[in-house]
């Protein structure tokens, strides 16, 4: 599932994190228990409890693993592409890991604690981060002539931008979108 892969150093932990989203994905905040985690994950309970105090602590763990996720793939974005081609990637990827067959769930998951201060915080740490890259490439674009004239700055383009696959994130609660339509819709927005 895309976001657990974060935790690279502690194997254990790793597997605690990818059973937790596998078992929020798939009966929610509610209903998991540590101990299904602990089964899931084939980890003692004290090894559970070693890495993650609650399983609110966990959560934020998977919520976290998956901005460092974001983060990785975005610098990998940097190095192989710039301005508009690097703003549609992203949305390609988004649109995809909104088509992961387990994103609604953990959408669903999440959304029964965000308002929990953590995390909120974990949330807004990987919007944060993908802000930045899109104002970013969104300054190389302007640069390079990639968008329209008229176009907002990157800043706010970069809001809009977010707002849409945000918006499409959501709309994936109820299915997919169709293969492309995010990527077109950014486009038919920066171009």
């Amino acid at each position: 599932m895309a976001g657990t892969g974060g935790d690279r150093v502690n194997p254990r932990r790793r597997a605690i994190l990818e059973a937790a989203g596998r078992q929020f994905a798939d009966v929610g905040y509610d209903r998991t228990s540590t101990a299904s985690i602990c089964r899931a994950a084939g980890v003692s309970s004290g090894t559970f409890f070693h890495h993650f105090p609650t399983k609110l602590d966990v959560l934020v763990g998977v919520l976290d693993a998956g901005r460092d996720a974001t983060a990785h793939r975005l610098a990998a974005l940097e190095e192989r592409d710039a301005g508009l081609t690097a703003v549609l990637a992203h949305a390609a990827d988004t649109e995809a890991e909104a088509g992961d067959p387990d994103f609604p769930g953990l959408v669903l998951a999440v959304a029964a604690v965000e308002r929990d201060p953590r995390v909120a915080a974990a949330l807004r740490s990987e919007t944060d981060l993908v802000h930045r890259f899109l104002v970013q490439q969104l300054e190389i674009a302007r640069r390079l002539g990639e968008l329209r004239p008229d176009a907002a700055g990157p800043d706010v383009l970069a809001r809009r931008v977010r707002w849409l696959l945000d918006g499409a994130a959501a709309d994936a609660l109820t299915g997919p979108a169709a293969p492309g339509e995010v990527v077109e819709g950014v486009r038919a927005l920066l171009v």
